[in-house]
């Protein structure tokens, strides 16, 4: 019991002495504020988009490619239309903690029991007061099968359905099966990934 005590005294200590040098350093200038705010409170929301006060934009263009890497797989860089799409890829599951695009545990359960992927679209446009927007877009993706992929029926189950056969012709394109649903944007992700270009600006 003294000793836990001790231990949580010391604790209190080393607390209160990185506190007061932080807010000293804040005083002199030698420490930015800013950076001891997010240290001590939670990351501001990011816009999306997100304006980067930076005239370069090759530079702008190249350290969003480097965040979105770390998380999907650039499929293609269009600098024309300013657009950078990645690949598919499916979400990891409880069982995955080194990887980082489902940043909640509720992403990861629900990745853990169905097949969900997700891939971003990412829009770099000249902003009206200099500098450049960045807008990202990650879209998560249901898979839509025909039957379950492990479904637990017998093999001795006999179908009693004869459909007739009919041909017909077909005018016009042919749809194509959905494999996969629509299930909207992740906003967790795209905020992730918003965070990571605004701390490579240092902003």
């Amino acid at each position: 019991m003294r000793k836990s005590r001790v231990v949580a005294k010391g604790a209190g200590l080393v607390g209160a002495f990185a506190l007061t040098l932080a807010q000293a350093g804040c005083a002199s200038g030698w420490i930015p504020t800013s950076r001891v705010t997010r240290v001590f409170a939670p990351e501001p929301v990011a816009e999306n988009p997100l304006r980067v006060p930076v005239d370069d934009f090759e530079a702008v263009w190249n350290k969003t490619v480097a965040e979105v890497g770390g998380y999907f797989d650039v499929a293609s860089e269009n600098r024309l239309s300013r657009t950078i799409t990645t690949e598919p890829k499916i979400s990891p599951t409880v069982l995955e903690p080194w990887l980082a695009d489902s940043t909640t545990l509720g992403d990861r359960v629900e990745a853990t029991l169905q097949t969900i992927r997700r891939r971003a679209i990412i829009k770099i446009d000249p902003a009206p007061n200099g500098g450049f927007l960045v807008k990202v877009e990650v879209h998560k993706e249901l898979e839509d099968m025909i039957k379950p992929d492990r479904q637990m029926a017998g093999r001795a189950v006999f179908n009693n359905e004869f459909p007739v056969n009919r041909s017909r012709e077909t005018v016009g394109p042919v749809p194509v099966a959905v494999g996969w649903i629509p299930r909207g944007r992740d906003a967790n992700l795209e905020q992730v990934i918003l965070s990571g270009i605004r701390s490579a600006f240092f902003l």
